[in-house]
C-alpha cells in the first residue's frame, strides 16, 4: 500500500513524463481526486500537490468513491473505495504566451447571501433607466468573480458539489453561472459521501491557504483559452408511456396519474415487454423528471420592465408541443417505495405539487437501467460529437478528457470494460490522457455542448455517463 506522500511524488513524476520531461515548468491549474487514504485531509493532499506542481493555489481537491486513469505506459488503473486507495490528478499547462489564468471559488449559503446578493443589489441601485443595459444579475455574478471583460470570460467551468449542499444552493449557483457566462460549458460531479466530521472538498480561496470546505459548490473558472466540450449520455431507457406526477411533498411522491404511485408503476410493468420486465426485476424502476427549460441567456426576448426577461412570442402550436413532449430531456432519479405505496425520490426535492401558481402537475417518465444499450448510445453520442467538431474552425485535438459515470454503471465484480474510458480510447486513441470517476450525480448540460458556442442550461443529472473534453482554443480563434 502506497502512502499519500509517495503518491504525490509519483504523480509529479508522471506529469513530467506526460509533458515531455519539462519538470521545471509550472502547471497552471488542476483538480486532484482522492479515493481512500482515510485519516488524511483532502486539503493536506491538495496543498502538497499544489506546491510540487507549482499551481499557485489554482488546484481543487475532491474526494471520490472510485477513480481511474491511464498511465504513461498505457496501462489502465482503477482504485475502489473500501478496497484500496488512489490519487489521480487532472492538470493542465497553457503556452508561455498565454496570459490567461484559472480562478478557484467556493459558494455556500452564506457566500450567496453575504457575497453575491450584495454585489447584485449594489449594481441594481445604479440603474437609472431599466432596459438600457444588461440585467444587474449576470453583471453582479461576473463582478463577484472578478472576470468581467469579454476576452477574459471562460469557455469552461469545472464544478464539484458537496453531498450535503442544499438544492437551493446548488441550483442558485448553476443558474447564476449560466446567466453570467452563458457560453461556458459547466461540468462536474457530486463528491463522495463522508462522515460529518470530514469534508470532501478543499481549495485555496482568495489566497487564504488550502482549507476544507463545507456544504456548498467548489469550482474553477478556466482560462479563456481552454474550451470544454461536454457529452451527456444516458445509462437508462424509457419504459411505458409518459406519466403525470400530480401530487408530491418534498421528496415524497404521493400521486402519479391521480393514483397511488406503486399502482401506476405496476400498471407500466404489466404492459412491458420481456426484456423490459427482466430489467425491471433486476434493478427496478427509475423516475425521470422533465429537465428545466432553457434560460433566455442571449436576451432575445422583450423587456418587461423588471430584472427578468419576459416573452412576446406567440403560444406554441399543438404540433410544436407534441415535438417537445417526444424529445424532452429527462433528469433520471432513483426511487424507493414506502409501505403505503408512495415513493421517495433520492437526491431531489420537488417542494410542493401542485404548486400555488403554475401547472397542477409535472411531466415524468419511467426508466430502467440498461448498460448494454448505454454503451451503444455512448458510441453514437461520440460520433455526433465528432460531427459537431467538424464545424469548429481551427480547433486543435483535445488535450485531455474527464469521465464522470454514475456509481450504478459499474461495480468491483464487473468484468465488462469501463463505460466511457473504452469508448474515448476507441475514438481518440491511447495517447489522450483520461481521468475517470464514479459519482453520485453529474453536473452537465443535456446532450452535446461546445464551449464558446452553445448556450445550454446546466442540470444535475443522474444515471448518466458524462464526458468532458479539454481543448485549447485561444481568443484569436474564437474571433475568427
Amino acid at each position: 500500500k502506497v502512502d499519500w506522500q509517495s503518491a504525490v511524488v509519483e504523480l509529479a513524476a508522471e506529469a513530467a513524463t506526460r509533458s515531455g520531461g519539462q519538470s521545471g515548468k509550472k502547471w497552471d491549474f488542476g483538480v486532484v481526486f482522492v479515493n481512500g487514504h482515510d485519516g488524511v485531509l483532502v486539503a493536506e493532499i491538495a496543498k502538497a500537490l499544489d506546491e510540487v506542481m507549482g499551481m499557485q493555489g489554482n488546484l481543487i481537491g475532491v474526494a471520490v468513491d472510485s477513480n481511474s486513469g491511464i498511465l504513461s505506459s498505457g496501462k489502465e488503473y482503477r482504485s475502489w473505495s473500501g478496497r484500496d486507495s488512489g490519487i489521480s490528478l487532472l492538470a493542465m499547462r497553457t503556452p508561455e504566451n498565454d496570459d490567461g489564468k484559472a480562478t478557484p471559488f467556493f459558494l455556500d449559503k452564506q457566500g450567496l447571501i453575504m457575497g453575491v446578493s450584495p454585489t447584485i443589489m449594489r449594481l441594481q441601485s445604479r440603474v437609472r433607466v431599466r432596459g438600457s443595459q444588461e440585467s444587474a444579475t449576470p453583471r453582479g455574478w461576473r463582478a463577484y468573480f472578478g472576470v468581467e471583460e469579454v476576452q477574459q470570460r471562460p469557455k469552461g467551468i469545472l464544478l464539484f458539489v458537496d453531498p450535503l449542499a442544499s438544492k437551493w444552493v446548488v441550483q442558485s449557483v448553476l443558474d447564476g453561472l449560466d446567466m453570467a457566462y452563458p457560453e461556458a460549458v459547466k461540468f462536474g460531479c457530486v463528491c463522495r459521501d463522508l462522515p460529518p466530521s470530514m469534508t470532501g472538498l478543499a481549495a485555496n480561496i482568495g489566497g487564504a491557504g488550502f482549507k476544507a470546505l463545507g456544504a456548498g459548490v467548489a469550482g474553477l473558472l478556466l482560462p479563456s483559452s481552454i474550451s470544454l466540450h461536454a457529452v451527456a449520455s444516458p445509462a437508462t431507457v424509457r419504459v411505458g408511456e409518459e406519466l403525470r406526477l400530480t401530487q408530491a411533498d418534498g421528496q415524497v411522491v404521493v400521486e402519479i396519474n391521480g393514483q397511488v404511485p406503486m399502482k401506476a408503476l405496476a400498471a407500466v410493468g404489466d404492459d412491458a415487454g420481456q426484456l423490459e420486465k427482466f430489467l425491471i426485476d433486476r434493478a427496478g424502476f427509475l423516475l425521470g423528471l422533465e429537465a428545466p427549460r432553457q434560460m433566455d441567456t442571449d436576451f432575445s426576448k422583450v423587456w418587461d420592465g423588471g430584472e427578468t426577461w419576459g416573452s412576446s412570442d406567440r403560444a406554441p402550436s399543438y404540433g410544436r408541443l407534441m415535438k417537445q413532449a417526444c424529445g424532452s430531456d429527462w433528469l433520471v432519479r432513483s426511487i424507493e417505495p414506502l409501505p403505503d405505496g408512495r415513493l421517495v425520490i433520492r437526491r431531489d426535492d420537488l417542494k410542493r405539487v401542485p404548486p400555488r401558481v403554475g401547472p397542477s402537475w409535472l411531466r415524468c417518465q419511467l426508466h430502467v437501467q440498461d448498460l448494454r444499450q448505454a454503451r451503444k448510445e455512448l458510441q453514437l453520442m461520440l460520433q455526433r460529437y465528432l460531427g459537431a467538431r467538424l464545424f469548429l474552425p481551427g480547433l486543435t485535438p483535445p488535450v485531455g478528457a474527464l469521465v464522470c459515470a454514475c456509481s450504478t454503471t459499474t461495480s468491483q465484480d464487473s468484468t465488462d470494460p469501463e463505460l466511457g474510458m473504452t469508448e474515448i480510447r476507441e475514438v481518440f486513441g491511447d495517447e489522450l490522457p483520461i481521468a475517470g470517476l464514479l459519482t453520485h450525480g453529474e453536473l452537465v448540460p443535456p446532450g452535446i455542448s461546445i464551449g464558446g458556442l452553445d448556450r445550454k442550461r446546466t442540470t444535475r443529472q443522474g444515471h448518466t455517463v458524462s464526458l468532458c473534453f479539454f481543448s485549447y482554443q485561444p481568443n484569436s480563434q474564437r474571433q475568427n
